[in-house]
């Protein structure tokens, strides 16, 4: 007979489960939390207001569009808040006292840039904006940060482009909690920081919108333009273009080339005045100094142009001018009066046979006697007898000098009024 026996095999359980071992602490923090988890819920007990801090940190300036009337900045932005409904022991999973969240597994506060200027974004904020975790402690306390770009509208006055300066506003806030559910605060930066002239917290109503007001964090930011390359690029050349129009005055008439320089120059000019409305917006309340300068410059070489083809008309005239013009040559000139009729009776003094060189030196007292006579009466005697003192020729010449000299001062005031005042 056959002793059939039974034996049983005990395997001692170890603690826990099987499943459970092979997860972190994280892991059991996280699936406990999240279980039945709410996050449309506004994490607070009670009926108070939630205070979220709300802080930022400009990395870059990357662009201020003056066309566009835009800005874009490169920033640091953290907020913290605290989220009563993410509270654990530490001492039940290992000590850990903090684990991460997606921004779509728990609440966050919608807080968005109120001025946003990109047209791509609805929504400068949020969870849109801000996709780094949060790191949440034991206690419920949420720290959200990373970077984010921002593309805000800012009124620029162009009035003084390109030495100006520019204060733009920065205005965060919530979109749908109002004050009475969420009320923002300053984070306090430890470190410090002079990035923003002024930041404050207030309150607006969004238009008047809702039965609720709206808490606001408004940052202002105080930039000066580096204004180097628009000088160099633009304000350099057609300081450089003036000069040579006022060069024109140098080149000798009969040379035909004076208009074609003058043209060419002007049209340069105008080049250059077609640049400014690419680096300005098109409905601008002020007119900014570059520009100024610029159509000023086009119009004194303009009138350089003109004064030239004046200049042109006068040294190519026949005939003897007006008394009227030859008492201004008078006037303006030293003396031009029967010199040559003088010289041309000493000549002929000199040619005279020694017979005559009596009766020549009794003409030339004589036309010495009537040259005094006419001044008594302002009018040279060369001048009535053939016009050979003062010519057309004459008159041009000394037209250049006195334009040369005045846009030459018209030129200095305008700079000077333009860019120093």
């Amino acid at each position: 007979m056959k002793n059939n026996s039974v034996y049983a095999i005990t395997i001692p359980q170890t603690q826990g489960v099987i499943g459970d071992s092979r997860k972190s602490f994280e892991h059991q923090i996280r699936a406990s939390l999240l279980t039945n988890h709410d996050k449309t819920v506004l994490p607070i007990l009670g009926n108070s207001s939630l205070e979220v801090s709300f802080g930022m940190k400009i990395s870059r300036l990357v662009k201020v569009d003056n066309k566009e009337q835009v800005m874009v900045l490169d920033t640091w932005v953290i907020q913290r808040w605290k989220n009563e409904f993410l509270q654990w022991k530490a001492e039940d999973f290992g000590g850990m006292s903090r684990v991460q969240f997606l921004p779509s597994e728990i609440w966050v506060p919608d807080i968005s840039l109120f001025n946003n200027g990109d047209e791509g974004v609805t929504l400068a904020g949020g969870r849109t904006k801000f996709v780094t975790e949060i790191s949440v402690d034991n206690e419920g306390n949420c720290v959200w940060s990373g970077p984010a770009t921002f593309k805000a509208n800012c009124d620029l006055v162009i009035n003084e482009w390109p030495l100006d300066s520019q204060s733009c506003e920065l205005g965060f806030g919530s979109f749908s909690y109002g004050i009475d559910k969420m009320n923002l605060k300053l984070f306090k930066d430890t470190k410090g920081g002079g990035q923003f002239t002024n930041t404050k917290v207030d309150i607006t109503d969004h238009g008047d919108c809702c039965p609720f007001e709206f808490s606001e964090i408004i940052y202002t930011l105080q930039m000066s333009r580096k204004p180097l390359y628009h000088l160099f690029y633009l304000t350099l050349p057609s300081s450089l273009l003036m000069i040579l129009a006022l060069t024109s005055f140098l080149i000798p008439v009969e040379s035909g080339e004076r208009i074609g320089f003058v043209t060419t120059i002007l049209l340069a000019m105008i080049v250059f005045l077609l640049l400014i409305p690419s680096f300005l917006p098109e409905t601008s309340d002020g007119v900014p100094m570059l520009g100024v300068g610029l159509q000023a410059t086009m119009v004194i070489i303009s009138l350089i142009l003109f004064a030239n083809i004046f200049v042109l008309k006068m040294f190519f005239m026949e005939g003897t001018p007006p008394k009227s013009v030859q008492n201004i040559f008078l006037c303006c000139g030293k003396g031009a009066k029967a010199t040559q009729r003088i010289q041309a009776s000493n000549a002929d003094v000199e040619t005279t046979p020694p017979v005559l060189k009596s009766r020549a030196s009794m003409n030339a007292v004589e036309l010495s006697e009537q040259a005094t006579h006419a001044q008594g009466k302002n009018t040279p005697i060369g001048w009535e007898a053939n016009g050979e003192g003062v010519t057309w020729h004459k008159v041009s010449v000394k037209l250049d000098h006195m334009f040369f000299i005045i846009f030459f001062v018209i030129s200095i005031l305008t700079y000077a009024l333009t860019y120093l005042l």
